[in-house]
């Protein structure tokens, strides 16, 4: 695969929507339209009582409620993805991380967008007060046993949105023994 041109069709504050012209292996000429956007966040808090912070956050692109884990965005100027995971998991949900420890680098979604990511393992969190996000998020912070948590997971109803990051986030932290 060779990529011959690209074209930014769109590029808004957190978005880029990029045309890009390519050849395969054999020569045949495409088209792929993909999204860029800037790094991402992904928090595991637990409290010293191994309570796991989740948030009920509503999300506009789906209109409805999702449960996830504490997310956002390296959208700060000069922001490293470490100061962006303590400052995104204390707006959005009061807890303060005094550790946080890089487990996992991604790419969120490489078949559609170019997102690097960080998944932060924050153990010990304290709460020092809800500092209220940002005005477009409405979240519900939610603890929950971290023996609990897949089971807790699993039985929301039909209509509860869980992102699958929370269980991949869980899996890695299992294989490195961090949990």
């Amino acid at each position: 695969m060779k990529i011959i041109n690209r074209r930014t069709v769109y590029k808004g504050k957190y978005l880029k929507v990029i045309e890009k012209k390519f050849l395969t292996k054999t020569g045949q000429k495409g088209t792929w339209e993909c999204v860029e956007r800037k790094g991402g966040v992904l928090v595991f808090p637990l409290t010293k009582k191994k309570e796991v912070i989740l948030e009920k956050i509503f999300r506009i692109p789906i209109n409805d409620y999702s449960i996830e884990l504490p997310a956002g965005a390296t959208d700060k100027k000069n922001e490293t993805f470490r100061e962006a995971a303590k400052r995104e998991l204390l707006e959005e949900t009061g807890y303060l991380a005094s550790k946080l420890m890089p487990v996992f680098e991604w790419e969120l979604s490489p078949w559609i967008a170019r997102s690097p990511s960080i998944l932060f393992f924050a153990p010990n969190v304290k709460f020092v007060g809800k500092k209220g996000g940002e005005d477009v998020e409405e979240i519900e912070v939610i603890k929950v046993p971290l023996k609990n948590l897949e089971k807790f997971l699993i039985k929301q109803p039909k209509k509860t949105k869980v992102a699958i990051s929370i269980f991949g986030a869980l899996t890695l932290l299992k294989i490195k023994k961090l949990i």
